[in-house]
C-alpha cells in the first residue's frame, strides 16, 4: 500500500472534523479489517482492541472468576468441571486465540504505519496481551510467533520460547519503545478508532507506565532497580477512574459486553452464585461494596456458597448472585453496557502501593491504599463517606502487613470486575510462607469436590487444545501445577 497516500488521506480526514465515525462505528463486531488486500490502520486499531476484550472478557471470564473463588456453579444445574478444578486443553482456545489475532493486527500497525503515536499504542497493546498469556499459560510462542506471512519467513509452527528469560523482557522493550515514541508527541493521533482512550497520548503513556511496573513487580528482585529507575512521580501512571484502560460496550447489537453475550445465550446469569469465600470476606470486614458486586436473597441477607458445593446444598437454600445476574438489564457485574478492564484506577494504585511497601520507590503506600478503595467505591457509585469509614475500620491499611492488605485489597476491587488480572495476582502474592489465598491459613476454601490432591489449587492453565493438534513445535502439556516463573 502507498503509505504516504494514506497518510495525506488520513490527515485530510482529520482537517474535516473526522465526521466519518464514532466510537460505536468502530465497535461493530462485525467489521473484519482483514478481508481487504489495502487494510486501514485504524480498523486494525479498533479490531485488536475488540478481539483483546472478548479474548480477557468473554470465555475465560466467569471461569477465572470461579478460581478467584468469587463465584461458583449454583442451582439447577450440574457441577462444573472449573469448580472442580478440572480444566480440558479446550477452555483456553479462545484467551490465547484472540489475543495473539490481535497482535497480529498491532504487527501490521507496527510494521505499516508511519505515524509514531498508532505505532506506540499497538506496542502497549501487543505488550499487553503478550503479558496476559504468558502470566496465564507460562512459556509460549513469542520470537517466532506472528511471522506466518511469506516475509516474515513463513514460520508455521513458531517454537516457545521462556517467560522469564524471552517474553518478559520483550514486553519491556515494548512498552519502553512505546513511552519514549509517545513522549516524542507525534503529529497524527488515534480517534474514535481508539475504543480505549479515543487518541489521548498521555493516557496512553500512563497505562505504558503502570504496565511496565507490573512488569517490574512481577520479576521480582531482578525488577527493583529498574522500578526505581522509572518511577519519578505518582502522576506518571493510572491513578482515577477517567484515566484506567477499558473497553465500553453499549446496549446495541453487535456491540454488547462479551460475557453478558455469552451469559445470556447460554444461561450463565442463571447458573452463577456468590461464593462464602467472598461473602464472608466482604461481611467480616465490614464492607458495603458487598451490595455492590451480589445481589441480595430473597429475603434481603447475602449468603455464599462453598465453591463446588452445590451438591451438598439444601435444596431450599437461596444464594446470593453476582449483580444484574437475573436482571433482564443485566446489572454492576453482568450487563450489557458494562467495560472490560485491561487496568483500573485500584490497579494503577495498589501497583503503586506494592513498589513502595517493598520499598523500591519513595512514596506513600497507605496513601496509594486508601485512593486504590475511593476509587473502586466510586466506581461502583458508593458514597465517598462511605469508602472512609471502611478505611478508618477494617478496611485500614495494615502497615505492619502491608504485603497482605495490598493482596487482599486488590482481590477485593477486582471482584467479578477483572478476574483474569484477580486469579493471576493472587498466585503471585500467595506463598506457604505468606499464606493470603490458597495456601493452608489463606482466605479461599478448598472446593467441595477437588479433582486435585487435597488441599492443590491450580496455578496455571492447561496449553490451548488448538497449540496441541496445530503447532509441530508444541513442546507438550504441563499439569494444572506448573508454575509460571514468577510463582512462589
Amino acid at each position: 500500500m502507498n503509505t504516504h497516500k494514506f497518510k495525506f488521506i488520513f490527515l485530510l480526514v482529520l482537517a474535516l472534523g473526522t465526521p466519518f465515525y464514532s466510537c460505536k462505528d468502530y465497535l461493530d463486531v462485525n467489521v473484519d479489517p482483514n478481508q481487504s488486500t489495502i487494510s486501514r490502520v485504524d480498523l486494525q486499531l479498533s479490531s485488536s482492541q475488540l478481539m483483546t476484550a472478548i479474548g480477557i472478557g468473554q470465555r475465560i471470564y466467569p471461569q477465572l472468576s470461579i478460581l478467584a473463588q468469587y463465584q461458583t456453579g449454583g442451582p439447577g444445574v450440574s457441577l462444573g468441571d472449573p469448580d472442580q478444578h478440572k480444566w480440558a486443553s479446550s477452555e483456553g482456545n479462545e484467551v490465547f486465540t484472540q489475543l495473539y489475532r490481535s497482535n497480529t493486527n498491532l504487527n501490521y500497525i507496527i510494521q505499516n504505519s508511519t505515524e509514531t503515536n498508532y505505532i506506540a499504542v499497538a506496542k502497549v497493546l501487543r505488550a499487553y496481551n503478550f503479558q496476559v498469556c504468558a502470566d496465564l499459560f507460562g512459556d509460549l510462542p513469542y520470537s517466532e510467533a506472528l511471522k506466518g506471512d511469506i516475509a516474515d519467513g513463513s514460520i508455521l509452527h513458531p517454537k516457545y520460547d521462556s517467560a522469564k528469560d524471552v517474553i518478559y523482557p520483550g514486553i519491556e522493550n515494548d512498552l519502553r519503545e512505546a513511552i519514549d515514541l509517545i513522549e516524542r508527541a507525534g503529529v497524527v493521533t488515534p480517534g474514535a478508532d481508539d475504543l480505549i482512550y479515543h487518541g489521548d497520548m498521555e493516557k496512553w503513556n500512563k497505562f505504558a507506565h503502570s504496565l511496565l511496573l507490573k512488569v517490574y513487580l512481577r520479576q521480582g528482585a531482578s525488577g527493583q532497580a529498574k522500578a526505581a529507575q522509572l518511577y519519578s512521580s505518582d502522576d506518571q501512571f493510572i491513578l482515577t477512574n477517567d484515566e484506567a484502560a477499558f473497553i465500553q460496550f453499549y446496549d446495541a447489537a453487535g456491540q454488547r459486553n462479551p460475557q453478558w453475550n455469552a451469559a445470556k445465550s447460554t444461561a450463565l446469569g442463571n447458573y452463577y452464585v456468590a461464593t462464602n469465600t467472598s461473602t464472608d470476606y466482604l461481611t467480616a470486614t465490614g464492607d458495603p461494596r458487598i451490595d455492590a458486586f451480589y445481589d441480595r436473597t430473597a429475603d434481603n441477607t447475602h449468603f455464599g456458597l462453598n465453591p463446588g458445593g452445590i451438591q451438598e446444598a439444601p435444596p431450599t437454600q437461596k444464594f446470593s448472585r453476582p449483580a444484574g445476574a437475573l436482571a433482564a438489564t443485566g446489572g454492576l457485574i453482568f450487563g450489557p453496557s458494562n467495560p472490560v478492564f485491561l487496568m483500573s484506577a485500584w490497579e494503577g494504585n495498589l501497583l503503586l502501593a506494592e513498589a513502595a511497601a517493598r520499598g523500591w520507590i519513595t512514596t506513600d503506600a497507605n496513601a496509594l491504599y486508601n485512593a486504590a478503595v475511593q476509587a473502586s467505591f466510586e466506581y461502583l457509585g458508593l458514597d465517598a463517606t462511605e469508602a472512609d469509614t471502611y478505611l478508618a475500620a477494617e478496611g485500614a491499611y495494615d502497615a505492619a502487613n502491608a504485603i497482605k492488605s495490598i493482596a487482599l485489597q486488590k482481590w477485593v476491587c477486582m471482584n467479578n470486575l477483572q478476574p483474569v488480572e484477580s486469579w493471576i495476582e493472587a498466585r503471585r502474592f500467595d506463598s506457604t510462607g505468606t499464606p493470603i489465598f490458597f495456601s493452608p491459613g489463606g482466605i479461599f476454601h478448598e472446593p467441595a469436590h477437588n479433582a486435585l490432591p487435597a488441599g492443590t489449587f491450580p496455578s496455571i492453565l492447561p496449553y490451548p487444545e488448538n497449540e496441541e493438534s496445530l503447532n509441530q513445535s508444541f513442546p507438550g502439556q504441563h499439569g494444572l501445577t506448573a508454575k509460571v516463573f514468577w510463582d512462589n
